[in-house]
């Protein structure tokens, strides 16, 4: 298993400014970036991706109808076998 590995990256927040000014801020004033704490940067840490993991008890593969309940969640349209999507096919 591969050990997890950090890299030092802009502040998605503040873009790696330090300080965020918004709406509750007035004009001309900003507070200190909650997520750096002012760094401007932020450590992210990962697994180095190697291969695509299998997944058990898995049979069939479709598209998402995406994330958001209010219009719907769950699979949509035509669904392909696990062993083909693992073979690279896509639904």
């Amino acid at each position: 298993m591969s050990k997890i590995k950090s890299v030092k990256a802009e502040c998605t927040s503040c873009g790696a400014t330090g300080v965020y000014s918004g709406f509750c801020e007035a004009r001309g004033e900003a507070v200190v970036c909650l997520r750096c704490s002012g760094t401007g940067c932020e450590v992210v840490r990962y697994t180095p991706f190697t291969k695509r993991r299998n997944r058990k008890g898995i049979e069939t593969v479709s598209n998402s109808r995406g994330g958001f309940i209010a219009t719907g969640v769950g699979a949509v349209g035509a669904s392909i076998s696990y062993s083909s999507f693992k073979k690279g096919e896509m639904p």
